[in-house]
């Protein structure tokens, strides 16, 4: 799977396209890996991306959490 910083900025959309074409839009984040940010009166709301994306993400987020530790005081 390719890392995040290798794919191109996320597509914006409206949340009315998103009401639109849901279907469309999902099946392009989980099968051709594209990425939207669903805005709501021209303001972010959330962002889409494919599920199998989602976990690795999380992982890595938890994986730098859990490996960095509190600096010890002097």
């Amino acid at each position: 799977m390719s890392s995040v910083l290798e794919t191109s900025d996320p597509q914006v959309i409206s949340s009315t396209l998103l009401r639109t074409k849901t279907r469309d839009i999902l099946e392009q984040a989980k099968f051709k890996g594209e990425h939207f940010i669903v805005e709501t009166f021209g303001k972010p709301m959330v962002a889409i991306v494919g599920v199998d994306e989602y976990w690795s993400l999380l992982n890595q987020v938890r994986t730098t959490e859990h490996s960095q530790t509190p600096e010890e005081p002097l």
